[in-house]
């Protein structure tokens, strides 16, 4: 036997376990007792935890008066809440506001001519291209850009025909040269039309003789500024030009939108005179460090107007006496630089190194060999009137073929040359005189923008059966030539307007909504790697492509040939590696184009960005594949087909761009099959008048959504239907929202008050402890947070200097009480005041702290040379809670050491009470043993019988 197994002795008859249990149970008794301190050091652990999460939650509610600018806390009242909504951020300006929304966005849609069913015949197509944000030949110019940037004000005009029939045309609510057109030839008061011809406009009495007279109307200057003011007695007033530019033409705006390629720190220009000196003109920003500690001063700000081109380059010119001059010939829209240095040499101008097209841009480039003459008369900085400039065809190239020959379909046949001022000009100057030289060799047929509106048509009208003819170096480069076309209409080519220069913004692309921050992975075709990391200073296309260029791996990028996005192109030397770029983070690859991967085709590895996009089609495609597949290729657009329940084809294909107003317009080019695409929506941005409630007298504004998120500082502005009446939208204090964050802060400091009495409490009636009853860390918790709510603000000298002056005072059991009137009313004397008392901070600089001699650390410790009251409550119970070193932390772990010495204790009796356990049961066994071996005597003993 090795041990007691049985409850009850075999021999003894004795219960051992249960004796056993019962002296063990005696024994164990220190055991019970620090198991019961665990329960009641946990229960303080608990209470801890609770009054932690208490100070947490005041420790949000005193911050946030700073941490979210509660005292600037803003509301925005609409007058006409079905028109227009604001919402005001901590930083509006507050103040009453005028809007009168006359024009809500709308978004560019297209449809398709009928088919007569939609799954079952093949469309034909072979494959469509899409280009949203640039590409278009025509363009809206607005009234803002004319007469050099000074605008047009907007008003009415008086207009009498030759019948001496008169109508006054209201032009207060024109944003647009073609809004002004349309506003003209749409009154039916009086015959006469309107157009554009150039930089001008020209208004015609439909009679096409007689007398025409346009004035001013009501005071306004409206028909000045428009150039077409005055009387003519052939039945024509040609205005007077008005796109033009000036010193004050914004850069951004040259180019068609292309600006000017400008960097920061380094030379833009390089002229040289013919003298041969030389001279470096930088446009961007100079900075100069002096001081210590250091101090950045800006010397130069970027240049942004022409003024400030023409202006830096003279002060470089005069600064080294180099004899160059600038200027800006506003006649033929372009700059001029004049050398009068007295050299016999070339006069050089060239852009600055490392990829700069600053020359180009400004058009006055005379490449490394210079002219032999003293004075350079640049390109045309800006095209015509709704117009755009031939020399940004073929993706910046221009177009320098003049020659074309055309036969009409009665046999009729001109030989013409596009002239030199054409090919240098606008589109629309290209076409008149195209148009001009046809007419006068009475051929007829007229040119005009094709349908997608991305190059040139022919159209013949002289009504013969015969085949048109075209040919000639022109018409080959316009997509125009033809051996016979019986169709009498000839659909031009994309002539790739270039739309992306290394001036474009990042922001600008994908219809304004850019491309993000992030990082690409770039793999070049042997297998080496970079990445690339998109930052918010990374602004424009040359700041990207400078960025990817510099990456330790052999690809370069450029503007494409198209002029419609950057290309990267394999350096390497690789014919069989492939080039791969992958977003790591984010999508700015993705949303550059360029995401994807190329192998070797004819000697060349790139990878294209551009942003007119390609949907192939099969040929047995139905209207329903066309449509799924336009929608799978993430093209810009969505495609629908609707049944319009007409005639035998019933079925059209709907394509919506995703980008709302005029900057989602789409260029859809269907090639060969004619779709017959009509606009039902030309896709307009929304237009809201601001600051009076006469479109006359206010400022317009435009925006791509129904949203205005900069118009007034702080506050974004929802339209939500338009309106002929002004809708006030007050911005200001949100004393609600100020009232509310004080309320929280009140309720969370007593609800801290309202935890430690919940736990540092007796109760009398049941003779019932609290678990922090007498608790030093809990009472030195609520001492500090009655003193530190009774105290001044820090470094803050002003008359308002406790809280209860501002209507939060220390009422019963210690408690904050909020005053909601006082707090009104002392906001209402000085409000700045109201809000230095709870959320002034301030913090020192810190200074480096000498451990040793000539040894220094940095100084982590936060001094603050003001604080306010609840700030100075954030602190303390940012102390209190401090998950390193605060006082609840230390209290925590005091508790932690406790319960572990309690553990250690109660295995340590566990580990002594197994012991005595044993001995007890050895004990008990050898009686037992003992009390056996006895009866086995006394058995033997009584079976002896007595001899004889």
């Amino acid at each position: 036997m090795s041990g007691i197994s049985a409850g009850v002795g075999i021999f003894s008859g004795i219960d051992t376990r249960s004796l056993i249990d019962q002296l063990m149970a005696i024994e164990a008794r220190p055991r019970m007792f620090a198991e019961q301190r665990i329960i009641a050091i946990q229960r303080q652990q608990a209470a801890y935890l609770d009054l932690n999460s208490a100070l947490n939650a005041l420790k949000t509610a005193s911050g946030a008066f700073y941490t979210n600018k509660v005292f600037d806390s803003a509301k925005a009242t609409s007058s006409n809440t079905a028109v227009l909504t604001g919402i005001a951020g901590t930083n509006a300006t507050p103040g009453t506001y005028e809007f009168l929304v006359h024009r809500l966005v709308t978004t560019n849609q297209q449809l398709s001519r009928g088919f007569t069913d939609k799954d079952q015949s093949a469309v034909g197509a072979t494959s469509f291209t899409f280009e949203i944000g640039g590409g278009a030949l025509q363009t809206e110019t607005r009234l803002s850009e004319l007469n050099g940037g000074a605008g047009v004000t907007r008003g009415k005009i008086e207009i009498t025909d030759n019948t001496g029939a008169s109508a006054i045309i209201d032009l207060s609510t024109v944003i647009t040269v073609d809004d002004v057109i349309e506003a003209i030839n749409s009154s039916s008061a009086i015959s006469v039309t309107a157009s554009v011809e150039g930089d001008r406009l020209v208004v015609r009495n439909n009679s096409g003789s007689g007398t025409i007279t346009i004035a001013n109307s009501f005071g306004s200057d409206t028909a000045s500024d428009l150039g077409i003011a005055g009387t003519s007695t052939g039945g024509t007033i040609t205005g007077s030009r008005i796109r033009t530019i000036s010193g004050t033409t914004a850069l951004s705006s040259l180019n068609d939108g292309l600006g000017v390629n400008i960097r920061d720190g380094a030379a833009d220009l390089s002229i040289t005179n013919r003298a041969g000196l030389q001279i470096q003109v930088t446009l961007g920003e100079i900075t100069e460090t002096t001081g210590d500690p250091p101090v950045t001063t800006i010397v130069q700000r970027r240049a942004t107007t022409l003024q400030d081109v023409v202006d830096m380059i003279n002060a470089e010119s005069q600064e080294h006496s180099a004899g160059i001059t600038a200027s800006i010939d506003t006649v033929n829209n372009r700059l001029v630089i004049t050398d009068s240095s007295g050299g016999t040499g070339n006069l050089i101008i060239e852009s600055g190194a490392q990829g700069r097209t600053t020359a180009e841009d400004l058009g006055i480039a005379t490449g490394p060999a210079g002219v032999a003459a003293s004075t350079v008369n640049g390109e045309r900085l800006i095209a015509g009137i709704n117009s755009t400039l031939v020399k940004n065809l073929f993706g910046g190239d221009g177009l320098s073929a003049s020659g074309l020959t055309v036969t009409d379909r009665s046999g009729a046949s001109a030989t013409i040359t596009i002239s030199a001022s054409a090919l240098a000009g606008s589109i629309a100057d290209l076409i008149d005189n195209i148009n001009d030289q046809l007419a006068a060799a009475n051929v007829d047929v007229s040119a005009e923008l094709n349908a997608p509106g991305n190059g040139l048509a022919l159209r013949d009208t002289s009504g013969a059966s015969g085949n048109m003819i075209v040919s000639g170096t022109a018409a080959t480069a316009l997509g125009l030539a033809t051996a016979g076309d019986s169709d009498g209409y000839i659909r031009g080519s994309n002539l790739q307007l270039q739309w992306q220069s290394r001036a474009t913004l990042l922001s600008s692309l994908n219809a304004g909504q850019g491309v993000g921050t992030g990082t690409f992975r770039i793999t070049d075709a042997s297998g080496a790697t970079a990445t690339v990391d998109v930052t918010s200073s990374i602004r424009t296309l040359d700041d990207l492509i400078q960025l990817i260029n510099s990456r330790p791996i052999d690809v370069e990028a450029a503007i494409n040939d198209t002029g419609d996005g950057i290309v990267i192109t394999d350096t390497s030397g690789s014919i069989t590696g492939t080039l791969k770029i992958e977003d790591v983070t984010g999508t700015v690859a993705r949303s550059l184009n360029i995401a994807g991967e190329d192998n070797e085709d004819g000697g060349v590895i790139k990878i294209d960005g551009s942003f007119e996009r390609t949907v192939t089609f099969e040929e047995t495609d139905t209207l329903e594949d066309v449509a799924e597949k336009i929608n799978a290729a993430g093209v810009g657009a969505t495609a629908t087909i609707i049944n319009d329940g007409n005639g035998s084809s019933p079925f059209r294909l709907s394509l919506t761009s995703k980008y709302s107003g005029a900057i989602g317009r789409m260029i859809i080019d269907t090639g060969a099959l004619d779709l017959g695409l009509t606009a039902m929506n030309k896709g307009s941005d929304a237009v809201v008048f601001f600051g009076s409630g006469d479109p006359a007298n206010a400022v317009a504004l435009t925006s791509s959504t129904n949203t205005l998120d900069s118009v007034i500082s702080g506050v974004t502005i929802d339209l939500n239907s338009t309106s002929d009446e002004p809708v006030e939208l007050v911005v200001s204090r949100d004393n609600e929202k100020i009232e509310k964050a004080v309320d929280d802060f009140v309720k969370a400091y007593n609800k801290v008050l309202d935890t430690i009495d919940k736990y540092d409490s007796y109760d009398q009636e049941t003779n019932t402890r609290g678990v922090l009853l007498g608790d030093t860390a809990a009472n030195n918790v609520r001492r500090s947070l009655l003193l530190t709510a009774q105290s001044r603000p820090i470094g803050v000298t002003q008359d308002l200097d406790f809280l209860f002056e501002a209507g939060v005072r220390i009422g019963a059991g210690s408690r904050l009480e909020f005053d909601r009137e006082k707090f009104r009313a002392a906001m209402e004397t000085d409000a700045a005041s109201v809000e230095r008392l709870f959320a002034a901070r301030s913090l020192e600089p810190n200074e480096p702290v000498e451990i040793f001699p000539g040894v220094f650390v940095e100084d982590t410790e936060d001094d603050y040379s003001e604080l306010g009251v609840a700030e100075q409550i954030r602190v303390l119970t940012e102390n209190l809670t401090n998950s390193v070193d605060g006082l609840l932390t230390e209290r925590s772990r005091s508790l932690d050491s406790q319960i572990e010495l309690q553990r250690d204790r109660i295995e340590r009796i566990n580990k002594t009470l197994e012991n005595k356990r044993a001995r007890l049961e050895r004990q008990f066994l050898a009686m037992e043993q003992a009390i056996a071996q006895l009866q086995s005597q006394q058995t033997a003993l009584g079976s002896i019988r007595p001899l004889g």
